[in-house]
């Protein structure tokens, strides 16, 4: 057989990166019925992990919870968490591309375009640094202030109307009961802390260990990855591309 031409073999190198990209994350539905998540009682959280994968580290002043796992899923897609409510997290963290999006540079809710494109949210409980441009970003919790609050550049554009935000929530019909379950005890459970606590709890539980690459490695099951991905592999972890330097995994 003739050789490929230059310009066809590189073409067949990138499609081959993206089809071992884009299968390494198999989501579970955002309800976790793929069985990804076990989660039995309003206050009891199983990770229900495969043999040899630690749990992600939790803080203690925010453990896991059903009831929070449920209304932080609620805030991620509700488009009040934007000042003009144009844009909810999920606007720019999709489920069919592992909570990022397509974009090379991300577009945020009052359409200024971002220096970088989102952050991939899938095991991001895993990441030992939340952002691409600041190192000293440790916390989930933490980092939810910046794209909600943040103006350089502008994310959800929620700078200043803070007050504003958090009485849409209050107003609501179904929110007050929601965080009043995920916070018990509290006199004002609709709060800033309380927010960014439940968008971190749901975020902390976006784990994903069932991909055809995982079969392929956890599960010994070389088959369950197509010849086109393990092609894709070889070339990811190739000093050709490169890859693996930066994507540790």
């Amino acid at each position: 057989m003739a050789r490929a031409p230059r310009a066809s073999r590189a073409a067949l190198a990138a499609i081959t990166l993206v089809t071992i990209v884009a299968g390494v994350i198999v989501l579970p539905a955002a309800s976790a019925s793929a069985g990804a998540l076990n989660r039995p009682g309003a206050d009891d959280w199983a990770w229900n992990l495969p043999a040899g994968i630690p749990a992600p580290v939790v803080p203690a002043d925010n453990p896991m919870s059903e009831a929070k796992f449920v209304l932080g899923r609620r805030l991620f897609y509700d488009r009040r968490l934007s000042g003009n409510q144009a844009f909810a997290c999920a606007s720019c963290h999709m489920q069919k591309f592992a909570f990022a999006d397509n974009l090379p540079r991300g577009v945020g809710s009052t359409g200024e375009r971002h220096p970088r494109g989102a952050m991939m949210l899938a095991n991001i409980g895993y990441a030992s640094v939340l952002t691409w441009a600041n190192p000293n970003e440790r916390t989930l919790e933490h980092q939810a202030l910046t794209p909600m609050f943040g103006e350089h550049p502008v994310e959800m554009g929620l700078a200043g109307l803070e007050t504003l935000m958090l009485d849409r929530l209050r107003g609501d019909s179904v929110y007050p009961a929601l965080f009043a379950a995920a916070f018990p005890g509290r006199s004002a459970p609709i709060s800033l802390e309380t927010v960014t606590k439940a968008l971190a709890t749901f975020e902390r539980g976006l784990v994903s260990f069932d991909s055809p690459y995982d079969r392929a490695r956890l599960a010994r099951r070389p088959v369950a990855m197509s010849a086109a991905a393990r092609r894709g592999e070889r070339l990811f972890f190739s000093e050709r591309t490169e890859c693996f330097h930066c994507h540790g995994g």
